[in-house]
C-alpha cells in the first residue's frame, strides 16, 4: 500500500483539527500553538506530527532478533498559557490525531513496542507552543541501565553489572544572599542539559531550599535546555521571582543570563556554571 494517501489523510485531519482550534481560540491560540506568520511555511498540526514521527525513528532501539522497538508513551507538551485557554475537547482531539498517526506510523516501519502506545498531555512550564516527547515511559529506566551495562561491558570495566556512577550533570553553583546584611551562602546544583526541573523553594524537600518567609513553598522552577541555557518559570509564588528587578509572569519560562540576579521574594541568587 503506497504511504502516500496515509500521508495525504493525516495531513487533513491535521488540518481539519488547525481550522477547529483556529476558529474557538482565536489569534490568541494560533500565535501560542507556534502559527508564527511566515511567507514561506506556515505551521500546521502536520508538521507537530511530523516531527514527532522523526523523533520516533531517532528512539528506536533495537532488540536483537526480534526487530526495532519503538516509545509507546508520547507526552504531549503544552504550554502554561495555551492549555489553561484551549477547550478540553479540543486538546482531546488532538491527543486522537497524535495516537491514530503514531499508530500508523509505527506499523507502517514494521516497528514494535513494549506497551499499548498512549498519550498523556502535560502542562509544562518550559514548552512554547505544543511539542511531543516520544519515551518508552515505565521501560525508561531499565532500559537505560542496560545500556549503561552494555557500555560498561564494551569498554571493559571489570563489573559491569554495579550500579553506575551518576554523571553529575553541569555543577553549577547558586550564590544565595538574605536580605538584612547577611552574608552570602553558596549551594552546589548539578543541571542534566534537557533534564529534569529542579523545584526552588521554601519547603525542605526542594531542589534550592531558601529558607525565608518571602519564598513561597513551591516557588520557582529551573531547568537546564539541552543547549545548556539555565532558564526559571514562576511556579504561583506570592511575592513573585524577578529577573535584575524585573517581575516574570506567572508561567513564563525567562532565560537567565551570565550575571544574572534572580530574585526569589527577597532572597537574591547568583547561578553560576562551573
Amino acid at each position: 500500500m503506497s504511504k502516500e494517501p496515509v500521508k495525504k489523510r493525516d495531513e487533513a485531519l491535521a488540518e481539519r483539527l488547525m481550522r477547529r482550534m483556529l476558529d474557538s481560540m482565536g489569534a490568541v491560540m494560533d500565535r501560542k500553538l507556534g502559527r508564527e506568520p511566515d511567507a514561506s511555511a506556515n505551521f500546521t498540526t502536520s508538521k507537530l506530527i511530523d516531527r514527532m514521527k522523526r523523533l520516533i525513528d531517532e528512539r528506536a532501539r533495537s532488540d536483537g532478533n526480534r526487530g526495532r522497538v519503538a516509545p509507546h508513551h508520547l507526552k504531549l507538551k503544552v504550554e502554561w498559557g495555551t492549555h489553561s485557554e484551549a477547550p478540553p475537547e479540543t486538546i482531546k482531539e488532538l491527543e486522537h490525531e497524535i495516537l491514530a498517526a503514531a499508530i500508523d506510523h509505527i506499523n507502517d516501519q514494521r516497528l514494535r513496542t513494549l506497551a499499548s502506545i498512549e498519550v498523556e498531555t502535560a502542562v509544562d512550564l518550559f514548552t512554547t507552543g505544543i511539542t511531543v516527547d516520544p519515551t518508552f515511559g515505565e521501560f525508561e529506566e531499565e532500559l537505560k541501565r542496560q545500556d549503561e551495562e552494555q557500555r560498561r561491558v564494551a569498554e571493559g570495566i571489570s563489573n559491569p553489572t554495579a550500579p553506575p556512577k551518576e554523571t553529575g550533570g553541569v555543577p553549577t553553583t547558586a550564590r544565595i544572599t538574605y536580605p538584612g546584611g547577611a552574608a552570602s551562602v553558596a549551594a552546589m546544583l548539578a543541571f542534566n542539559p534537557g533534564g529534569r526541573r529542579m523545584n526552588v523553594g521554601r519547603a525542605t524537600d526542594n531542589d534550592l531550599r531558601l529558607d525565608h518567609p518571602s519564598v513561597s513553598k513551591i516557588h520557582a522552577a529551573l531547568l537546564m535546555n539541552r543547549e545548556g541555557t539555565i532558564l526559571v518559570a514562576d511556579t504561583g509564588s506570592t511575592n513573585g521571582t524577578y529577573i535584575n528587578g524585573r517581575r516574570i509572569a506567572y508561567g513564563e519560562a525567562r532565560q537567565i543570563e551570565s550575571g544574572d540576579v534572580v530574585s526569589f521574594g527577597d532572597v537574591e541568587v547568583r547561578l553560576k556554571k562551573q
